[in-house]
């Protein structure tokens, strides 16, 4: 199971202050594993991943829906899906769906 100390550490953080947001990210992660895989267990192999997309997100909040951004001479680009080697770690446990 992911664990909300695991991402905690990831991120730096050693206090108590963000587990409810954490553990936000956390639900949102492993629902979005099971649909994006069509499964409805989580092998271990992908609690990591959960973690991964759990810290990913974090770091995101604020910048969601902006692609790129200027302020004088400094310029940022943010992407707007997760990163290629999350996916490609998701895609080994991908389930085909039969409708």
């Amino acid at each position: 199971m992911a664990s909300l100390e695991n991402v905690k550490t990831l991120l730096g953080i050693s206090d108590t202050s963000q587990d409810t947001l954490i553990n936000l990210y956390l639900t949102r992660a492993t629902s979005f594993v099971k649909n994006y895989c069509n499964i409805e267990e989580i092998p271990i192999e992908l609690d990591e991943v959960i973690e991964d997309i759990a810290v990913y997100r974090y770091r995101m909040k604020g910048v969601e829906n902006v692609k790129a951004e200027s302020k004088g001479s400094l310029s940022e680009t943010y992407r707007d899906s997760l990163p290629d080697d999350i996916i490609a770690q998701l895609n080994q446990y991908r389930k085909v769906k039969f409708v």
